[in-house]
C-alpha cells in the first residue's frame, strides 16, 4: 500500500522525468494529449450548403429583358407570405442592380417556376468541399432545370430546413445563372454557391457582370402587357402586348354599359335602333354603319375599326410586339356608364 510520502516521491518523479526530455518532445507530448481530450466530442455539425452547382453552366434563354416567373407551391415550415416575399426578393435583386431586366409574375404561361421539389429531384451529385483539415459532402439545396416545354425551374429541396434568408440566397443565385450569370468563388457575390447563412448581398462584379449582359432599356418592364390581357372598355384604349409565341389571338367581351339615358343597356355587339331610335341611332355613332355602341378595335393602327362581333380572331403574323387599340362605337361617351370585359389571349 503506497502511503501519501510514497505518492509525493512518484510525482516527484515523473516531474523530473519530463523536465528532462528534450523540449522539442515535451511540446509534441502536450500537443498530442490535448489532441486526444480534443476529440472526446465530435465537432458540431457544418451549417455549409450549396445553393447550386460550383461549375453551373450560365444559360441566357432569350434576347428578352423581361421575364415572366410563377410560384408553383409552398414550404410547410414557413408561412406563405414570408417565403414569397424571399423567392420575390431572390429575384428582385436583379432589377436592382441593372434596370434593365426584370421578372414579372405572371402565373400563365411562365418562364421561369420556383418549385419546391424532393431533394433527389434537386441533387444531382454530392459537392465535395474542405472540412477541417480533410474534404467532405455538402448539401446541394437548389438546382436550375429546363423542363419539357422548354421553359425553366428553380428547384428547391423541400427537406431543407429553409429561412427567408437562405430562400433568398437560393433564389437569386439560381436566377443569375437563369440569366447568364456565370459562378463566382467570392463569397459576398450573389453568385457565390456557397452558403453559410450570410446575409444576400451584391458585389460589384455582380452589378458589372450583369449590366454588360443587359445593356439596352427594357418597356417590357413598364409599358407592355402579356398575354392573357385584361381590361375594361367605356372609351379609348391601347395596350402594347409582348407575344411569347405565334399563332391565333382571340379577343373575348362580355358585359354591359349603360349608353345614355334613353338608349339603356348594350353588350359588346351593340345596339340596333328601336322604334323612335330606329333610324337615330347611327348619327350618334362613330361609324354609322356598324351597330351603336358596339365594341371595335385596330391591331397596329391599322386604318379602319373592326367590328369585335364580326371579326373575335386575328394572327401574329411573325410580330413580337402588337399595338391592340380598343374604342366603342359612340361618340357621345359622357352620358354612358358601365365597361365592356375584355380578354386578349391565344385561341
Amino acid at each position: 500500500m503506497l502511503t501519501h510520502s510514497t505518492t509525493i516521491l512518484l510525482r516527484s518523479t515523473a516531474v523530473s522525468r519530463l523536465s528532462a526530455l528534450p523540449r522539442f518532445a515535451l511540446i509534441v507530448l502536450v500537443l498530442a494529449t490535448l489532441f486526444v481530450q480534443c476529440q472526446e466530442a465530435p465537432p458540431e455539425a457544418s451549417r455549409l450548403v450549396y445553393v447550386g452547382a460550383e461549375n453551373a453552366v450560365a444559360r441566357r434563354p432569350s434576347t428578352g429583358c423581361a421575364f415572366r416567373f410563377a410560384i408553383a407551391n409552398t414550404y410547410n415550415r414557413l408561412d406563405n407570405d414570408t417565403q414569397r416575399e424571399a423567392i420575390r426578393a431572390g429575384l428582385g435583386v436583379w432589377q436592382r442592380l441593372s434596370a434593365n431586366v426584370g421578372f414579372l409574375e405572371l402565373v400563365d404561361r411562365p418562364e421561369l417556376t420556383v418549385r419546391f421539389a424532393d431533394p433527389s429531384v434537386v441533387q444531382a451529385q454530392a459537392v465535395s468541399v474542405p472540412i477541417g483539415l480533410v474534404r467532405g459532402s455538402a448539401l446541394t439545396v437548389s438546382a436550375l432545370r429546363q423542363e419539357s416545354n422548354g421553359a425553366y425551374a428553380i428547384l428547391l429541396s423541400n427537406a431543407y430546413d429553409w429561412t427567408p434568408n437562405a430562400l433568398t440566397k437560393a433564389v437569386a443565385y439560381q436566377a443569375g445563372v437563369f440569366l447568364g450569370m456565370t459562378s463566382s468563388s467570392e463569397t459576398g457575390s450573389l453568385m457565390s454557391p456557397l452558403f453559410v447563412g450570410q446575409a444576400v448581398t451584391s458585389s460589384k462584379t455582380d452589378s458589372l457582370a450583369i449590366n454588360k449582359l443587359y445593356t439596352t432599356s427594357c418597356k417590357d418592364l413598364t409599358s407592355v402587357s402579356f398575354l392573357p390581357c385584361s381590361l375594361k372598355v367605356n372609351n379609348l384604349i391601347t395596350k402594347t402586348i409582348k407575344l411569347d409565341k405565334q399563332g391565333t389571338i382571340a379577343i373575348k367581351a362580355s358585359g354591359t354599359m349603360v349608353v345614355g339615358e334613353w338608349v339603356g343597356n348594350s353588350g359588346p355587339e351593340g345596339k340596333l335602333g328601336e322604334g323612335l331610335f330606329e333610324f337615330s341611332l347611327a348619327e350618334y355613332s362613330i361609324i354609322p354603319s356598324m351597330f351603336h355602341a358596339a365594341l371595335m378595335y385596330k391591331v397596329d393602327n391599322e386604318p379602319d375599326w373592326q367590328y369585335w362581333s364580326a371579326k373575335r380572331t386575328f394572327q401574329t403574323n411573325g410580330r413580337q410586339y402588337i399595338e391592340v387599340t380598343f374604342h366603342v362605337n359612340d361618340n357621345i361617351l359622357t352620358d354612358n356608364s358601365g365597361a365592356y370585359d375584355v380578354v386578349i389571349d391565344y385561341q
